[in-house]
């Protein structure tokens, strides 16, 4: 997530794995979620800048206050609405009510039909709590059980093109040239 205009929801987000089975697929008939969880130190979350020597008191923080958003772990998810149409929210979700008016909304996208699977790049609209731009989303890797990489659909494609040798039957001296 990235442009939007409270900061905070910018960064990356992760896959919820408890709607994912065993065998490393989705469960069926469940809304995806994606998840930010936003701390003053570690991994891809904010963290506080330091630096100088704070008067001989060591590493200070660059401000008092801490950084915009920190403790709140935000929510990008798909809700079924009661018109059936899906509708995604980047939000603080609330914890026993998620997809109610007890969620803080900041952003939110109607997805058309071909839309619905996963989360648009574009055309997200600004909530009551957020603040112009609306963001922009960019996938980051591919969503595949673990150890199960290298057989995607384009994956063991490639593979059978190599085996059957399709480029040298296409490409190869038993081609069919026209001359004009």
């Amino acid at each position: 997530v990235k442009g939007a205009g409270t900061s905070f929801i910018n960064g990356l987000y992760s896959f919820d794995t408890k709607r994912v089975m065993k065998n490393g697929y989705v469960r069926p008939n469940v809304e995806l979620q994606y998840h930010r969880r936003i701390c003053v130190d570690g991994g891809s979350s904010a963290t506080v800048a330091s630096g100088g020597t704070g008067g001989g008191k060591g590493p200070v923080a660059a401000s008092d206050a801490p950084p915009e958003g920190v403790g709140k772990t935000l929510t990008l998810f798909r809700c079924t609405m009661r018109s059936q149409h899906k509708w995604w929210f980047l939000s603080e979700a609330d914890v026993d009510q998620p997809g109610t008016d007890k969620d803080v909304d900041y952003y939110q996208h109607k997805s058309k039909r071909d839309e619905e699977g996963l989360p648009s790049a574009s055309g997200w609209l600004t909530c009551r709590a957020g603040a112009d731009p609306p963001p922009t989303l960019e996938a980051v890797g591919k969503l595949v059980p673990k150890g199960e990489e290298r057989e995607t659909l384009e994956h063991l494609l490639a593979r059978w093109a190599i085996e059957n040798e399709v480029v040298e039957l296409v490409l190869g001296d038993s081609i069919h040239r026209e001359i004009v």
